[in-house]
């Protein structure tokens, strides 16, 4: 009796064993390199729609910055500034300046009038370099799904990097911030590449693996000091892999051969490479902002946004007890919405099913690999946590660890799902071969589609809100319409007056001498009022002179960037019976 239940077990183990190994071999039958392809395209495409947002105009305060130095160091290749560390300043230079060699050919082959019909912008000196670093951005944003894959792989298997990559490439702030020229995309991209040579360390502890995770977060930091935070991977990677082998060789059972095999906590090699590691993330931000040390005096300042040091007093820092409670509202909060809603529930969930196999003591070498990630990612969490003043881009750095996980989560269920279905179509089997053959397979027809519904439900999220954020950009942004109206429908004679000064550089490029106070209206018999992003200030003013606005025009920003506009026209009451149209 026991042995023919034995028999049944071991024949569904084979056949589970089997449907797996033939899954397997389909996802190798698409090779991988042409589905990370299609995951980098499916990046670039979501992040290119509407790169050109905003032009004529620049809106976002801090991209002028980057152009500007990155322009700059023509002239000078230190600049002057430490607000933000240099190195994608100089990447952009370069940039800039093997476009400008491509630009000289075309002219020298005669060539300049079909590139302006190709390409228009090549020409216009104030928007081509905004353009430029923002295509640059959504690039390197894409291809963050390539370490990310990489990363994934070394840790939970191809399936879960896949996953995880198809996370990254998708993840809606990432996706929002890759439209714009500034550095918070290149540092993930760079941080993710530390990331990738850290798994490494866990399973091989070559030296060269300690020198490029300790190189790229040098370069992660030299394009936004936040990266170079993640410098805790590499210590966590390296006594992670030193527990777990001592782990495996470990038990109630001593010998002097387990003695052996077990490595030592501390030891020559291993402090040598951990150095090796620390110092090449120093050389590596060094590379990148070299007048950090050149010009430590500017670099040390602590005194304004030419400092270094100033970046790191300004965002402030709250109490412990104040330090808790953001560490939660931040998470379900801002980190929440900017992932997609799913990825961080997802982290947290995987995080007690981490805690919950610590306490069982049912380790194995995956408990490991997800303790990695959360050492790190935790870490930072609560660090930025901790800031007075917080910014969605802060927490950039800990994206690449929040997508593995969510990627490990997916693979996980996945494989449960369809080894269900497998163990669920076996048990159904009938007494004969031939009838349990054949319902095997009806089980299986059955359900072969819950695994993938599964995935989908999980990374629909991402999606559609990704999908939202680049309809908006590709939709541009409702100062722009105003611009546009104005230029058509706008009278010289007419006054303007306005409520924003986000309004000012539209009005100052069309030569309106607008003014920004809506009580100089009573001054004149007729103006145009332009309303932007109207709060309870414009409110009581509308509720106040409802009578005498005429409204001309609304645009809309639900599938817009920028806020809602409305366009009055102004009339005395000695000219205008009045409408009563106040919103």
């Amino acid at each position: 009796m026991f042995k023919h239940k034995k028999e049944k077990i071991d024949k569904k183990e084979d056949v589970v064993k089997n449907t797996r190994k033939k899954k397997e071999k389909d996802v190798k039958g698409v090779s991988i390199g042409v589905i990370l392809a299609l995951i980098v395209f499916l990046g670039l495409v979501l992040r290119l729609i509407g790169i050109k947002h905003g032009f004529p105009f620049i809106f976002h305060p801090d991209e002028p910055t980057i152009i500007r130095s990155a322009l700059g160091i023509r002239f000078d290749p230190n600049p002057k500034h430490f607000d933000w560390p240099h190195f994608y300043i100089y990447l952009n230079y370069f940039l800039y300046m093997v476009f400008a060699k491509i630009r000289t050919f075309f002219v020298s082959a005669g060539l300049q009038e079909k590139l302006t019909i190709i390409f228009p912008l090549a020409w216009n000196e104030d928007l081509i370099y905004y353009y430029l670093t923002r295509c640059f951005s959504a690039i390197l944003g894409a291809l963050t799904a390539v370490p990310v894959y990489l990363a994934t792989k070394e840790l939970f298997g191809k399936k879960a990097g896949v996953l995880g990559a198809l996370a990254m490439t998708m993840l809606p702030y990432h996706v929002w911030h890759s439209h714009y020229a500034l550095g918070d995309v290149p540092m993930a991209f760079l941080l993710a590449w530390a990331f990738y040579f850290s798994t490494l360390i866990m399973k091989k502890p070559d030296r060269k693996n300690y020198i490029l995770a300790g190189l790229f977060i040098g370069f992660s930091a030299s394009v936004k000091y936040n990266g170079g935070l993640s410098a805790i991977m590499v210590p966590a990677a390296h006594f992670l892999r030193i527990f777990y082998e001592r782990y495996k060789f470990g038990g109630s059972e001593k010998s002097e051969e387990k003695d052996l095999l077990k490595p030592k906590i501390i030891d020559k090699k291993g402090i040598i490479s951990l150095v090796l590691s620390g110092v090449f993330a120093l050389l590596g931000f060094l590379i990148g902002t070299p007048y950090a040390l050149l010009d430590f005096k500017t670099f040390s300042r602590t005194d304004g946004p030419q400092g270094a040091f100033w970046q790191f007093t300004n965002v402030g820092s709250v109490g412990f007890e104040k330090h808790i409670s953001k560490f939660f509202s931040e998470s379900f909060g801002r980190v929440l919405i900017d992932t997609g809603y799913v990825v961080t529930p997802v982290y947290f969930l995987v995080l007690i099913f981490l805690i919950y196999r610590i306490v069982k003591k049912k380790l194995e070498r995956e408990e490991f690999a997800l303790s990695f990630v959360y050492i790190t990612s935790l870490f930072l969490l609560w660090y930025l946590s901790g800031f007075k003043n917080n910014r969605s881009h802060y927490y950039f750095v800990i994206y690449p660890y929040l997508v593995v996980i969510f990627g490990f989560f997916c693979a996980f269920l996945h494989n449960k799902i369809n080894n269900w279905i497998v163990e669920r179509s076996i048990g159904k089997q009938g007494k004969t071969n031939q009838q349990g053959e054949k319902v095997f397979k009806k089980e299986r027809n059955l359900f072969k589609f819950l695994p993938s519904v599964f995935l989908v439900i999980m990374m629909s999220p991402l999606f559609v809100k990704s999908c939202i954020n680049a309809y908006k950009y590709y939709n541009n942004d409702t100062r722009v319409y105003l611009y546009n109206w104005l230029v058509d429908n706008y009278d010289p004679a007419e006054k303007l007056v306005y409520n924003d000064k986000d309004l000012k550089d539209i009005f100052e490029k069309i030569k309106i001498n607008g003014v920004r106070d809506l009580d100089y209206f009573d001054n004149y018999s007729k103006a145009l009022i332009v309303i932007y992003d109207p709060g309870k200030d414009e409110e009581k003013f509308l509720k106040k002179n409802g009578s005498l606005l005429n409204e001309e025009v609304f645009f809309d920003s639900k599938w817009k960037l920028g806020s809602d506009i409305v366009v009055y026209r102004y009339e005395s009451s000695s000219n205008s019976s009045g409408c009563g149209c106040g919103r």
